[in-house]
């Protein structure tokens, strides 16, 4: 007789477990059951979680490493403007091509951020503004508007970067 108890309630927590559905677990909820907890962690709710929390970590990095890469982009520019034409001419393309792949990424992941978008949108503005604008002399009044152009365009990546919750 107890052992068909036993029996009885091994096959419920079992076929019970069957029934968690993984995206209903949830590992910071102290209000779950047991046997919730249990089930969860047999169907493997705990750990699509940490999957995914993994995958959001590791995106996040990517997109860190971006902004460092934009960040040492900007900074050459600056270093640029002081130097030959041919300098400023990769140092600008350069910084373009990491810009726009921080803003293609940043713009796919955070479609639902309007805020963001927005912010998105006015970078790449000022980036096609300076794509579109002629290469800069030695005149010294284009240097210095040159290099206002570029403390501002760091401070429009920063405040972005900020948004997001990275640090920089």
């Amino acid at each position: 007789m107890t052992a068909r108890l036993l029996v009885c309630v091994a096959v419920a927590l079992t076929l019970s477990g069957c029934a968690t559905a993984p995206g209903s677990c949830d590992a910071g909820n102290r209000d779950a059951s047991m046997i919730a907890k249990m089930n969860c962690d047999y169907s493997g709710g705990y750990s699509d979680q940490v999957r995914q929390k993994e995958q959001a970590l590791t995106d996040a990095r990517a997109e860190n490493a971006m902004f460092h890469q934009v960040y040492d982009n900007i900074t050459a520019q600056q270093a640029a403007t002081r130097q030959d034409l041919r300098s400023q001419q990769q140092a600008q393309a350069s910084l373009n091509q990491s810009l726009g792949q921080l803003l293609a990424t940043l713009k796919t992941r955070h479609a639902n951020k309007a805020g963001v978008q927005k912010q998105i949108a006015a970078l790449q503005s000022q980036l096609q503004t300076a794509q579109n604008a002629p290469v800069a002399t030695t005149n010294p009044a284009q240097l210095a508007a040159k290099q206002e152009e570029l403390k501002a365009l760091q401070k429009k990546v920063t405040k972005l970067q900020l948004s997001l919750g990275y640090d920089e």
